[in-house]
């Protein structure tokens, strides 16, 4: 049976379709927090608003030139910075310097007002950067910065999907089985959930239980070939035929 992979996270285009709603309407807020503000600040926000990112970011950092420390212009220096790194995603050209950046822009953030206001962007930016840190194998630094993101985003979807698989990638079973499994008590029509806890399950010896987790998965998705294909090979290999 086929281990999870970056195939099975969940970060098919429908996925990153909601990731990108969630994003927008985030950001939707943080533009009632800029609003009102003077100078830069107002020109970065009109400018983000109407779509110019590149605008946007030249002015945000102007307006931090002239204040390092407002808030408000480093919250919104960091919308930019995931705006733009989300849109050369959908090209498939945005790169691990991005989301660095990214995060390192949030960390910032960070000190200066309350997590919570962008818990979800923040959660998602550590999501991409350690997604690309799990395609280049570095497993344990991807691991890391998941951890960082369920501290702040602790139901995060994606967040916790990726994490079961890093975690199944390091050969940690029993943490990957634990994390799919309150994934899918957290969302319980996650798909992808479904189909890798089956592969930990069987990747473990449960083989039974991996095929119940296929068989939950394939009545919520009956056309899924990925799982009946696995719901077909467990019920050979399991009978003998």
């Amino acid at each position: 049976m086929a281990a999870p992979s970056a195939g099975s996270t969940g970060l098919s285009s429908d996925c990153m379709v909601t990731m990108r709603s969630n994003f927008i309407i985030v950001s939707a807020a943080a533009a009632l927090i800029l609003c009102g503000c003077g100078g830069d600040l107002r020109r970065a926000q009109e400018s983000y608003r109407v779509g110019d990112f590149a605008r946007a970011q030249r002015l945000f950092e102007s307006a931090l030139d002239a204040d390092p420390g407002s808030f408000e212009a480093r919250f919104g220096y960091a919308l930019v910075l995931q705006e733009l790194s989300l849109s050369r995603k959908a090209l498939g050209e945005d790169r691990l310097e991005d989301w660095t950046g990214v995060v390192k822009a949030y960390e910032i953030c960070a000190k200066l007002g309350q997590v919570g206001s962008f818990a979800d962007n923040y959660a998602i930016a550590l999501f991409h950067l350690a997604n690309k840190l799990y395609l280049q194998g570095k497993f344990s630094l991807a691991q890391t910065y998941l951890n960082q993101a369920r501290s702040i985003d602790p139901k995060n979807k994606y967040v916790l999907n990726l994490a079961g698989i890093v975690a199944y990638s390091q050969g940690k079973y029993k943490e990957a089985q634990e994390t799919f499994e309150y994934l899918l008590a957290v969302d319980p029509a996650f798909i992808s959930a479904y189909l890798n806890l089956g592969n930990v399950l069987w990747e473990s010896g449960q083989e039974d239980a991996a095929l119940v987790t296929w068989k939950q998965a394939l009545s919520l998705n009956p056309n899924d070939q990925a799982i009946l294909k696995r719901v077909e090979a467990a019920i050979k290999k399991i009978s003998g035929s």
